[in-house]
């Protein structure tokens, strides 16, 4: 069978980055990484017939994990890799491809290739590999595992969760982030920390930040107060600011009003929401909170918060609205 070959000369990339419910940490091993998907693997299938194949150092023709039953091949990569950069990509899926490749020439022809990563879902590797079997007539279903996928799959198996992962049951997690309302705020396809502010009629424009938390200890926790923190980002842009136009329908929740500092400097503001009394999550608990801003989001802001509980501090990843570079020089006329 001849090798296969893509063009990578063209073609627009996209990348997605993605925070699941409760997503994991990833291993810090590829011998970890390639026993988790194991155990992963055996469980979602109900099956004990997949196995390690061979051991690092030797050649295993680009297999990880074998299973004869149900004729699939899998191939683990524990990788880090920047998805915005176009040449780091694309040496990803030229790794794949060889071990895709050895697979077809050494190996029985099976019936799926799963591969199993640590990066995220990613547009232009996922339709590279939906490619191969169409533009070579095989038969093979290749599948791709991301991390996000992985983590959110291995929550469905309390003892794989217990086994590769004991620390959790003495930390609070935080979980899904979400901003409200979706249309208004939609979130890039290119990064998912990213929110674009989209100026639509009678809809209401003040953003809500919706936050998923799990206590996963034994005890009651508080909840004491939160920080929100946001700065303005600089970033070229012509014509008037959006006008933001919508109705407002009350809501039970916590209200908060972001301040950002005009002069574009990298330092962040701070606006600390007190409660007057604090709010006790009970153990092994899941809990919500929403906060939503007095004011529309129409500026290029970078945003995060605190929320401070007697027994830890949990900071959120940083969030993007209308850019996520700092120096773009990119004029835009519209958001």
């Amino acid at each position: 069978m001849n090798n296969i070959h893509f063009d990578y000369s063209n073609g627009h990339v996209n990348s997605l980055i993605n925070i699941m419910l409760y997503k994991l940490p990833i291993p810090k091993s590829p011998e970890i990484f390639e026993n988790l998907i194991c155990d992963l693997i055996n469980a979602s299938y109900k099956t004990t017939s997949f196995n390690l194949f061979g051991r690092r150092g030797q050649n295993q023709n680009g297999i990880d994990i074998i299973s004869n039953e149900f004729k699939t091949i899998v191939q683990c990569k524990l990788r880090s890799i920047n998805l915005n950069n176009r040449k780091t990509k694309i040496t990803f899926i030229k790794e794949v491809l060889e071990d895709v490749n050895s697979i077809l020439k050494n190996s029985q022809l099976p019936e799926r290739i799963i591969i199993a990563t640590t990066i995220e879902n990613d547009t232009l590797v996922q339709d590279y590999l939906q490619s191969i079997s169409f533009l070579n007539n095989l038969s093979i279903i290749f599948e791709f595992w991301s991390w996000s996928k992985i983590s959110s799959e291995i929550f469905l198996f309390p003892n794989i969760l217990a086994k590769y992962y004991p620390f959790r049951n003495d930390n609070i997690e935080i979980g899904r982030l979400e901003v409200l309302n979706k249309r208004i705020y939609r979130k890039s396809k290119q990064n998912e920390l990213l929110y674009e502010f989209q100026n639509l009629k009678n809809k209401n424009h003040l953003p809500i930040f919706d936050f998923s938390f799990i206590n996963n200890t034994e005890n009651t926790i508080l909840l004491n107060s939160i920080d929100c923190f946001c700065t303005h980002q600089a970033v070229v842009r012509a014509g008037s600011p959006a006008k933001p136009a919508g109705i407002l329908k009350p809501t039970k929740k916590f209200i908060i009003d972001l301040k950002f500092n005009e002069s574009l400097s990298s330092d962040f503001e701070k606006f600390t929401l007190e409660m007057k009394d604090p709010i006790y999550i009970n153990p092994k608990s899941p809990f919500r909170i929403q906060l939503q801003n007095k004011k529309p989001i129409i500026n290029f802001l970078k945003i995060y918060f605190t929320f401070n509980f007697n027994l830890a501090t949990i900071k959120t990843p940083e969030l993007y609205f209308n850019s996520f570079t700092t120096f773009s020089g990119k004029i835009i006329t519209d958001i």
